[in-house]
């Protein structure tokens, strides 16, 4: 017993061990982590090194980093959130599973006959959220166009893959039976209605409960007992693990306290991840990849190929334009982690031999490394060979007609900021168009009498067919790095007269965008500190005139702003020690308060309490300053100024009878 100790023990130190040089050592070199977690796993496996040679200890970690994973995504990816997704959740996830798995069937059930052909388009169909998601979030890419369609069909692919590991031990009898087919299928309802139930009623109170004890570490105990006492639950049901895992993770999600458990479990996240990647490496067998290298590499291609290809028709025919279907495909060409659990079990219950297994293994392990430089390639795709397509429906084949206007606002992305900025432009009258690649947006928002229209503003065609060459101004408000340089860049040709407002996320890329022809770029996370700074002086009482004269002096050395920025004598704060001692106080006059029916004279406040009336607010009128002969009237609110002290004894003035 003791020596399995030990050798459990001496695997996981070296798992970590070796981790921290390998992935410190790609960081180096530009490398992502997710890589150098594979490759210190081929490294101290037992086909590398043989520092860890016991398989079985290799797969239960593996076994318990997806079981983490799970748990974590299933927090993520609440029910709210998955209807909110559900375009193109269902329509290109569905879209994407059905025509891998039907090619991949074609291909290859001559070898291995139809049910496990289909099992092999399952695993072969599913790519790696870890991977995808992690570079997506890194590059602030999740809100761009073509980041909303990866992320909706990676979270449509997780769930048919939980789904999946609850049914292959169904499926590997001799003989299929629908009843227990059936069955399956009720009784995964039943659960899932069941955990939804839970989420909202049960949860809520055992977390309330446990955060209101206030001790953290009570917390993230009570957090886990979820996950691993419903992942075993679900196990007695006949479920996998990882499914169980999956449902504990949504259990909380819906809970209003899915924030705080979050934001304490996440940071396991990045060890969960390495400790799963890292037992996937150590199970790359190298002579067998070496035997049959030339194999290997042909099947790695065609899956790369059948995946692209696949992809690409899914997101196009869903609505997607040329070059987001294309950055989706190749973004989503490789197999995902989920594969391995479900190659796992398909050895396990005798789909397929030791032999399939391996070459499996080391085509997925092949497919992760190159991953993340397919991911940056697919960036570079020439907005030269953007495809416009013809769509048939009414509404969206006004986007192909040329739009006739002269002097108006081109809007590019109707996000949150598009919305504002167009709901401004319409109350001041000022004639503007949208242009947005969600086709659910373009649907919705022009039932609603919008002037949006459908297509990528990258391509010079689309931008000259919202007439481009008469706007006044192009504000491009979307979060895709790439699209924003074309688009500036070939708006500035189009229209040397245009002007350009850009809205982009961090001041590193102010310089290329205005060097590209970009008048005004307005980063996101300077503009934050701007307004947060503005409100803190704001609340010091700060003069505005003197406000404003900061602000303007902060954006107008952009560059510098948290950089030993030095500022005049006059706008430091500590000149205005006076407002620390003064206050603000609104008092409504009622009927019969000494007040009613007195001037300001008579009533003689200043001199009686130290407090002076600043302004009187009668019905929708304003009177600021008013002067001394001012006559008082019920209902009449006043704004005093004064120490605290001396408007207490103000309002206690006014209240006497």
């Amino acid at each position: 017993m003791r020596m399995e100790t030990i050798e459990f023990l001496k695997t996981f130190a070296l798992i970590f061990g070796v981790s921290t040089l390998v992935v410190y050592l790609f960081h180096k070199l530009k490398i992502p982590a997710v890589v150098g977690f594979l490759f210190s796993g081929m490294i101290i496996g037992p086909y590398g090194l043989g520092f860890a040679g016991d398989t079985k200890i290799i797969e239960l970690f593996a076994e318990i980093g997806l079981i983490l994973l799970l748990f974590i995504i299933g927090i993520e990816l609440s029910p709210t959130k998955l209807i909110e997704m559900r375009g193109f959740l269902f329509l290109a996830g569905a879209l994407q599973i059905l025509i891998t798995t039907v090619v991949v069937v074609v291909i290859s059930v001559s070898f291995w006959g139809l049910k496990t052909s289909i099992f092999i388009g399952l695993l072969v169909s599913l790519s790696s959220t870890a991977i995808v998601l992690k570079y997506l979030i890194d590059r602030g890419e999740v809100d761009a166009p073509y980041g909303r369609v990866i992320v909706g069909i990676l979270i449509f692919q997780d769930l048919v893959a939980v789904l999946a590991t609850a049914f292959i031990p169904l499926l590997s009898g001799e003989e299929f039976k629908i009843s227990a087919f059936i069955f399956k299928i009720f009784t995964s309802f039943i659960v899932v209605v069941a955990v939804i139930w839970a989420s909202r009623k049960f949860v809520p109170i055992l977390m309330f409960q446990v955060i209101k004890s206030r001790i953290r570490e009570l917390l993230i105990i009570s957090v886990m007992f979820l996950c691993f006492s419903i992942a075993l639950l679900a196990s007695e049901m006949g479920f996998s693990l990882a499914f169980g895992a999956f449902l504990a993770g949504l259990l909380i999600s819906e809970s209003e306290y899915a924030h705080q458990v979050t934001a304490d479990i996440i940071p396991f996240r990045e060890s969960f991840m390495a400790l799963f990647f890292v037992s996937i490496g150590m199970l790359l067998n190298f002579d067998f990849v070496v035997e049959n290298l030339t194999a290997i590499v042909l099947i790695t291609l065609l899956i790369i190929f059948v995946k692209v290809i696949s992809t690409f028709l899914s997101v196009f025919i869903s609505g997607g334009g040329f070059r987001i279907s294309a950055i989706s495909a190749i973004a989503l060409a490789q197999v995902s982690e989920f594969s391995f659990v479900l190659i796992l079990l398909g050895k396990k219950f005798g789909f397929v031999d030791e032999k399939f297994y391996n070459f499996f293994i080391s085509v997925s392990v092949i497919t992760m490394i190159i991953a993340p430089f397919l991911l940056k390639f697919a960036h570079k795709i020439p907005p030269v060979f953007e495809v416009h397509r013809k769509i048939k429906n009414k509404i969206f084949a006004e986007a192909d007609e040329k739009v006739e206007l002269e002097n108006h606002v081109i809007i590019v992305g109707f996000g949150l900021n598009g919305k504002n900025v167009a709901r401004v432009l319409k109350s001041v009258g000022i004639p503007y168009v949208v242009l947005e690649l969600n086709i659910l947006t373009v649907r919705k928002m022009r039932e609603e009498g919008e002037p949006i229209f459908h297509g990528d503003a990258s391509s010079v065609d689309v931008l000259r067919k919202v007439g481009i060459k008469k706007a006044k101004l192009l504000i491009v408000a979307i979060s895709d790095p790439a699209s924003v340089r074309r688009i500036v860049s070939i708006a500035r040709s189009e229209n040397p007269d245009i002007y350009i407002i850009v809205r982009t996320r961090y001041v590193s890329e102010v310089d290329e965008l205005k060097k590209l022809g970009a008048d005004e770029v307005i980063p996101e996370e300077f503009e934050t500190s701007i307004e947060i700074s503005s409100r803190v002086l704001n609340y010091f009482k700060v003069p505005t005139n003197l406000l404003r004269q900061l602000i303007y002096k902060l954006r107008e050395d952009i560059y510098k702003i948290f950089r030993g920025l030095t500022l005049p004598d006059e706008l430091r704060l500590g000149g205005f020690d006076f407002f620390k001692h003064v206050d603000f106080e609104s008092y409504v006059i009622n009927k019969n308060s000494k007040a009613v029916g007195k001037s300001l004279a008579e009533l003689n406040l200043k001199s009686q309490t130290g407090a002076w009336i600043v302004a009187v607010q009668r019905g929708e009128e304003i009177f600021a300053n008013p002067s001394s002969d001012f006559v008082l009237n019920e209902g009449d609110m006043i704004v005093m100024l004064g120490k605290r002290d001396e408007i207490e004894k103000a309002i206690e003035f006014l209240d006497e009878i």
